[in-house]
């Protein structure tokens, strides 16, 4: 096994291919709401490999057509500009591409080592690196549309952005055709909140912009949060750029230019690299001392000439084969080799690869979110949809999208658990688990919860109605199917708040109970699921995926739309398998079923 110590990657979970078509992987370098990215060798080079979920892909070919032509701008991008596109299969199920490994670490993960921000020359580095980069893909009149953070990738040498594309083919797939647009609230533009302008180059600077205002004050300017209230403020308001200006007067005022939100009154991104170009040449060691060290860790194990081990097992019939994968079988194209292997009996052979010393430039998976479009962005209505609150949904980490507070207090006999949904058997009195949220910086999967994005929850035979209600022990069990809830229209309250799920504009929260959006009609679908129906406004509830923000928008397709009940009134989501969840401050989130109190809700007739 490949020792991953100074990788940035973590051990492959059980769930986990041992091989991508014909790539061996080592390890997993993270998750999000598209996909998961793994850590390969491939021609004697560390690669990430990226996988989309299936649960994503499902059966739209139309996604499979607009994943493979981005698969082609990608390959486009002029060398420098992003780690390059080295191999691919769109056709695979579900499909995947590889990129060179970026030795390197997030601006998130960098400002985080550095405990607090950065100091004024990094700035201007990061300014000067990223402009460069993007300046090179505008002249190709292309667009990232996902600059953030995450995909700024800090190397002793510079800097790479990573995740283009990927966004891009998610935004006119099934799950975000109607209304919708894809990006990362806090980082978006304002024509990119609002759907009201075509996207172009100016859309990144204005991201830029936002990331170099993170980099220093240690939050995006217009607030961190995911949901409706931080695009209000995009929209509409100004950024809070005085810790920047404090540090350095001059950055902030371009900065201040590139989040104008008319996108022709901002820099180009060659002006900007021309600007920044002033201020050097820049002194090495080019980053801060504490993000220096895990560069050079990063750097160490690219150089490092490792074996990867892949070992091989039985196949039906007792014939030795290669280890699981996902795109390939014994003897495919990917593969060749595999099925004169697959023929030798008698004993269990191991593939064995060696790697190069080469230049390689971590991937890690980011968290893109698909957002419902704000039908009204330039005039608040009146009522209680009219003001949007001063923090919205889920936080930009999903790994802060966690729920406090947990169900306590006995049943009287005869009586429903509270949250417990109409026709719903109450669960005896085994213990529900809480599991352990592993999804940091990336939304990623479950440590002892089996609660993964398109695993759907265990079964279980609930006992007679007067059982207790289970207590969460953080046991990692999965929430128990039960039947769906009474047809009709219900009101949903929390258990820990009190409050109701309500709409706003295109987003979910929870509100007073009497809001006139509060009131919610069961429409049933097959296999035990239903929609959620929204009466004043026709709109379903739906899920992005597990650790994203739940949204309200068109019920005509399926994606995300399912839910069904779990133990002790939960709603569990039919895209990830999370529980519908409070969100920091408002909103609502899925997040993994772990007994809460704010993961259970009362109906109300």
């Amino acid at each position: 096994m490949l020792e991953l110590t100074g990788s940035g990657a973590g051990p492959l979970e059980a769930g986990d291919p041992r091989r991508i078509g014909s790539i061996p992987l080592a390890g997993r370098l993270g998750a999000g709401g598209m996909g998961r990215v793994y850590l390969g060798v491939r021609e004697g080079r560390y690669v990430a490999v990226k996988q989309l979920l299936a649960s994503v892909v499902g059966e739209d070919e139309d996604f499979v057509r607009r994943f493979g032509h981005e698969l082609d701008n990608l390959a486009r991008l002029p060398e420098g500009a992003t780690a390059p596109l080295l191999d691919s299969d769109r056709t695979a199920r579900p499909p995947w591409f590889a990129t060179a490994y970026v030795p390197g670490i997030t601006l998130k993960e960098a400002v985080d080592l550095h405990r607090g921000p950065l100091p004024a020359h990094a700035l201007w580095l990061l300014l000067r690196e990223a402009a460069s980069s993007l300046a090179a893909v505008h002249a190709l009149d292309m667009v990232h549309r996902d600059l953030k953070p995450s995909n700024v990738m800090l190397t002793l040498d510079g800097l790479t952005l990573i995740d283009f594309g990927v966004a891009r083919v998610a935004e006119q797939s099934q799950l975000t055709r109607t209304g919708m647009v894809v990006g990362t609230p806090a980082y978006m533009a304002p024509e990119q909140a609002s759907g009201k302008r075509r996207l172009s180059g100016a859309t990144d600077v204005f991201a830029l912009g936002s990331v170099l205002a993170y980099a220093a004050c240690g939050q995006p300017p217009f607030g961190d949060e995911s949901g409706h209230g931080v695009l209000y403020r995009i929209v509409h308001e100004q950024p809070d750029l005085e810790p920047l200006r404090e540090l350095e007067p001059e950055l902030a005022d371009l900065v201040a230019t590139c989040l104008d939100k008319d996108p022709g009154n901002r820099p180009s991104a060659a002006g900007l690299l021309e600007r920044a170009s002033r201020l050097g040449p820049f002194a090495t060691p080019l980053w801060p001392a504490a993000i220096t060290e895990r560069l050079s860790e990063r750097a160490a194990f690219a150089a490092d000439v490792r074996e990867v081990d892949v070992p091989t097992l039985p196949l039906a019939g007792g014939k030795p084969g290669t280890a699981p994968d996902a795109g390939s079988a014994p003897g495919t194209a990917a593969d060749p080799a595999a099925g004169a292997r697959a023929q030798r009996p008698g004993r269990s052979r191991r593939t064995r690869v060696f790697l190069a010393v080469v230049p390689v430039v971590v991937v890690a998976g980011g968290t893109t979110l698909a957002l419902q479009l704000l039908p009204h962005t330039t005039e608040l209505r009146s009522g209680p949809q009219g003001t949007p609150p001063a923090s919205a949904s889920a936080p930009a980490d999903p790994a802060a999208a966690t729920a406090a507070g947990s169900p306590s207090g006995a049943v009287p006999p005869g009586q429903s658990p509270a949250g417990a949904l109409p026709g719903e058997p109450v669960p005896d009195g085994g213990q529900g688990g809480a599991g352990t949220n592993a999804g940091a910086g990336n939304g990623g999967g479950n440590s002892g919860n089996p609660g993964t994005p398109g695993t759907p929850p265990g079964g279980g035979n609930p006992p007679p109605a007067s059982a207790p209600a289970p207590k969460p022990t953080g046991g990692g069990t999965k929430p128990t199917t039960a039947p769906p809830p009474a047809s009709g229209t219900h009101s949903y309250r929390n258990g820990n708040n009190g409050r109701c799920i309500t709409q706003v504009f295109g987003a979910s929260d929870h509100g007073s109970c009497s809001d006139s959006t509060a009131r919610w009609t069961v429409r049933s679908a097959s296999g035990g699921n239903f929609k959620l129906v929204n009466a004043q406004t026709g709109q379903c509830l739906y899920s992005n995926g597990l650790n994203q923000a739940v949204f309200v928008g068109d019920c005509a397709q399926d994606i995300g739309r399912l839910w069904r009940s779990g133990a002790g009134g939960t709603l569990v989501s039919g895209l990830g398998g999370g529980c519908l969840d409070l969100g920091m401050s408002s909103g609502l989130v899925t997040a993994s079923c772990g007994g809460q109190a704010s993961q259970r809700w009362t109906s109300q007739g």
